[in-house]
């Protein structure tokens, strides 16, 4: 085997410009919400997999590999927004449990405002993409009941549900998001805050779980805390990082670059995958593997996350769409 490895930054415009060219050298790629753009120059190969590989992954993972009724790609890591939370700090407040809802993570949010830190902290200052503040945005939406595409592609999400979800952002900030959110523009940035026992509460990515369990970067260690995100009127719903792998058109070995995607999505592969680097199996049989549960708590609660539907929103001009309305969720939240 040959890889090509690139720091992630580039990876987008690298395939880009080979595509164009025509001279795409690889038989795998790893696509982040970039199917419906590159669809033209990728194999649906997904029908091709095991009937059994197919049922152990979630339904909704493949929402962010499908693009025009075929799917394009699989996902190797369940990277579902989920909330952390500083057990500590909710003790101390005298709350005993998570926040289940909109209303008690507003409420929650102002209780744990005290003694020079805040209740929650989030990252807003990029708008766009996986992870911007249209993304958060898209989460609450869901669990308002609504969607931003309708089944014929155009935009629904003017309603009722679209304006509770931006609703929910402003009421958040203003029971006791840390001020510096509007100003984060990475998950690093928010997490450090968190970490920094400076915020009892954010949606974040299960990457970060290992992290905050270092004692060389968190100074939260042993009092990190997970649960899936509070539900709002229509139940809790979350987004997903849409880390795939997907075939090239042009790949000389399509049955054996099928194969090996077989192989990185192996149980035995998928656990090592966990146990080694932190990042999650997409396999749900693996995630419910007790010795990942126990050495990764977080996997747990993406489980439990991943049980309810999920909605990718990634279209061939998803960038341009979430910055269009990751900017006007950004202007609301400074008023």
């Amino acid at each position: 085997m040959n890889y090509e490895l690139l720091a992630w930054p580039q990876l987008h415009d690298r395939m880009a410009k080979a595509f164009a060219s025509g001279s795409a050298p690889w038989d795998i790629m790893y696509m982040c919400g970039w199917v419906p753009e590159f669809e033209s120059f990728l194999l649906p190969f997904v029908d091709s997999l095991p009937a059994d590989l197919i049922a152990d992954l979630p339904e909704s993972s493949f929402k962010t590999v499908t693009s025009n009724g075929k799917r394009y790609g699989t996902v190797f890591t369940l990277s579902l927004l989920t909330l952390f939370y500083n057990r500590e700090h909710l003790e101390r407040a005298g709350i005993k449990e998570p926040p289940k809802n909109w209303d008690e993570f507003k409420r929650y949010t102002k209780e744990l405002s005290r003694d020079g830190r805040f209740g929650y902290v989030a990252n807003y200052a990029e708008a766009a993409g996986i992870g911007g503040a249209a993304s958060y945005w898209m989460a609450f939406l869901q669990q308002a009941g609504g969607t931003m595409f309708g089944e014929g592609g155009l935009p629904v999400f003017k309603s009722d549900a679209g304006v509770d979800a931006l609703q929910m952002m402003i009421d958040l900030m203003a029971s006791g998001t840390e001020p510096g959110s509007i100003s984060y523009a990475g998950i690093n940035d928010a997490s450090n805050v968190f970490m920094s026992g400076r915020a009892s509460m954010m949606m974040n990515w299960p990457y970060m779980w290992n992290p905050a369990q270092d004692p060389k970067q968190s100074q939260i260690v042993g009092k990190l805390a997970a649960s899936i995100l509070p539900a709002g009127p229509a139940g809790t719903a979350s987004i997903d990082g849409t880390d795939a792998w997907t075939i090239g058109k042009t790949s000389t070995n399509p049955e054996k670059a099928r194969k090996l995607i077989e192989f990185y999505l192996d149980k035995d592969v998928q656990k090592r995958q966990a146990l080694d680097t932190g990042w999650l199996p997409s396999r749900l049989s693996v995630l419910g593997n007790p010795e990942i549960q126990v050495k990764l708590p977080i996997a747990k609660v993406v489980l439990d996350q991943a049980q309810h539907p999920y909605d990718s929103f990634v279209t061939a001009d998803y960038t341009q769409v979430s910055q269009a309305i990751g900017t006007e969720v950004q202007k609301a939240r400074r008023g």
